[in-house]
């Protein structure tokens, strides 16, 4: 069990870095990589896949839903953005979800004021936001932070 859960966390690790990556290059996330992560989390889960599915679906359907909201009324992020918010609340469940989206919004915060304060950013820069949620996700999974408590 202790394996697998390393095998899941490596691949998530590894995604989260590749599309960061990908998105800071392009200001763009490929639905081919969102696709390929979320088929090897499943085939990674194996048995265990079915079991989560409806409560992971519903952890996502809310980040989606979060995401899309902001997407639609400010469209200050990505339409990528939200998918790739949406595959994390699935692969990551709701305690960990919650703690990379806080880590996201205080990293988001933290590079922008030092770009706006030491590099005369203007405020209307934008900024590529999946290097922010994978940077929560890493987070989040090497430190085993999970504001739930235990919930998978």
């Amino acid at each position: 069990m202790l394996n697998m859960y390393f095998e899941i966390k490596t691949i998530i690790i590894f995604f989260c870095i590749l599309i960061a990556i990908i998105d800071l290059k392009s200001f763009r996330i490929p639905d081919i990589l969102l696709v390929a992560f979320t088929a090897f989390v499943i085939i990674l889960e194996g048995s265990q896949a079915f079991t989560l599915f409806v409560f992971r679906f519903a952890v996502a359907s809310g980040a989606f839903l979060l995401f899309g909201g902001v997407w639609y009324f400010t469209r200050g992020i990505g339409f990528g953005d939200v998918k790739y918010a949406a595959l994390l609340g699935y692969v990551l469940g709701p305690g960990k979800i919650v703690s990379t989206f806080l880590i996201t919004a205080l990293l988001g915060i933290i590079v922008y004021a030092i770009g706006i304060l030491l590099f005369s950013w203007p405020k209307t820069k934008k900024i590529p936001y999946a290097p922010f949620l994978s940077a929560g996700a890493i987070f989040s999974l090497i430190f085993n932070i999970d504001l739930i408590g235990g919930i998978p």
